[in-house]
């Protein structure tokens, strides 16, 4: 029973801190609770009775439901929890580390009701895969692409001039994404219609991240994210 009742505290103990972060529980409940798991613990290692160790647990199993459980439940079923995980669920497992960290900080500003934020951290998760997908097919390969965007005529490949040419990811990191956009439907053989979508949704991250009327919602947020993971994430392999 002991070895039980220790496994429970260290549970406890050890997702306490992640209910805490999430501000849903009442902190002096979380105190309470944790002081009795730290007593609990300490006397699993004595020899205390099973009748003390029961008094110890009691105020948790008399509380916990309440003051923990529900909340929780309550906090995952909202519309804006519902949302989040819709975004996270719009990409497929094989994100970078650094892309996952733009996607779930996305999530996050999504349950808070940063809709631009939100907009900004998505697009900032394309741009990531998109940068090492060039760095994948190498920069002789970007910059040959560059020379033949610039022999088109026309727009939108007017836009790409020489100088764009670049030598390093740094380099890459300073160019403009409009740009990358263009240039992408020679080296990564998509085409107008698949640009001006993309297009668009640069047009939708600059709107975001400027003064201005637009005020996107959720659902705008949730299109957003579908259609950067059909046109970016699944076409675009790194």
């Amino acid at each position: 029973m002991k070895r039980e009742l220790a496994a429970v505290a260290r549970e406890w103990l050890r997702v306490s801190p992640r209910i805490r972060d999430a501000g849903i529980c009442v902190a002096e409940r979380l105190d309470a609770y944790d002081q009795n798991m730290k007593e609990l613990l300490t006397s699993t290692t004595a020899r205390a009775r099973a009748s003390a160790l029961s008094a110890k647990l009691s105020p948790f199993v008399a509380g916990a439901f309440d003051d923990v459980v529900v909340p929780i439940i309550k906090f995952e079923g909202s519309p804006k929890q519902v949302a989040s995980r819709q975004i996270q669920g719009a990409f497929s497992a094989g994100l970078s580390t650094e892309e996952v960290a733009y996607v779930e900080e996305a999530a996050r500003c999504v349950t808070v009701q940063c809709f631009r934020a939100a907009l900004i951290m998505l697009w900032a998760a394309a741009i990531a895969h998109l940068h090492a997908a060039v760095v994948k097919r190498g920069f002789d390969a970007y910059n040959g692409a560059v020379s033949t965007i610039v022999l088109k005529k026309g727009a939108p490949f007017t836009r790409v001039k020489e100088g764009a040419k670049i030598s390093s990811l740094p380099e890459l990191q300073r160019s403009r994404d409009a740009d990358l956009l263009v240039v992408g439907m020679e080296l990564f053989a998509y085409d107008l219609q698949v640009f001006q979508e993309l297009d668009r949704l640069l047009g939708t991250r600059n709107d975001a991240a400027h003064p201005g009327m637009g005020q996107p919602t959720a659902l705008d947020v949730q299109q957003f994210a579908t259609k950067l993971a059909s046109l970016v994430f699944d076409r675009i392999a790194i």
